[in-house]
């Protein structure tokens, strides 16, 4: 109930902020920027996994919702559009990545994965959960990230995913069933 109450809250600001915005208040647009920019980066480092490239996009993504707030429509939710237009950019990196050649890996940086006694002793089942939902497909592990890390109704999702609303719920589904099989097979182990 709380919850609901806070979220509804932040629907109003977001939908005050985003208005001001779109009346040119640079004011309004920090404070866009600060709620909303550390969702976005958390949404599009892991589909794009260059951090330098992943804060390009975030920057890139906020100066859409800058440009774009006075077409801003209320379809959605403002937390939503800005989700949006962040997959968009996230997908338009990835296609033009796509078409450049890439050279070959750089042998001479050094290894800086953590030992593995420190990885064991600091977060066992999170390395396992991680690892579990990095196996999951593209599809299933945006719908995840979204529902549970961003807190985004099915609605929010299939908004920022371009897809219906039982899709979300059938890519959850299944996601869960697989991230289940992974945690079981891991403790086996």
């Amino acid at each position: 109930m709380v919850d609901e109450v806070i979220r509804s809250l932040d629907v109003a600001e977001d939908a005050v902020l985003i208005a001001r915005v779109g009346q040119g208040d640079m004011t309004a647009m920090k404070s866009l920027y600060e709620v909303h920019a550390a969702a976005v980066a958390r949404f599009v480092r892991p589909r794009v996994r260059d951090l330098t490239e992943a804060d390009d996009i975030v920057h890139d993504t906020m100066l859409s919702v800058w440009r774009g707030a006075a077409g801003f429509q209320g379809r959605c939710s403002v937390r939503s559009w800005i989700l949006t237009l962040a997959r968009n950019k996230t997908v338009d990196h990835i296609r033009k990545q796509a078409r450049v050649t890439l050279a070959d890996a750089d042998e001479t940086q050094i290894d800086d994965a953590p030992d593995p006694e420190v990885v064991l002793g600091a977060a066992q089942d999170a390395a396992r959960v991680r690892a579990c939902l990095d196996k999951l497909p593209e599809r299933q592990r945006a719908a995840i990230h979204l529902a549970f890390y961003e807190d985004m109704t099915c609605a929010e999702v299939g908004i920022v995913e371009n897809v219906p609303e039982g899709t979300v719920k059938s890519r959850i589904f299944h996601a869960k069933k697989n991230l289940m099989r992974c945690l079981s097979r891991a403790v086996l182990k």
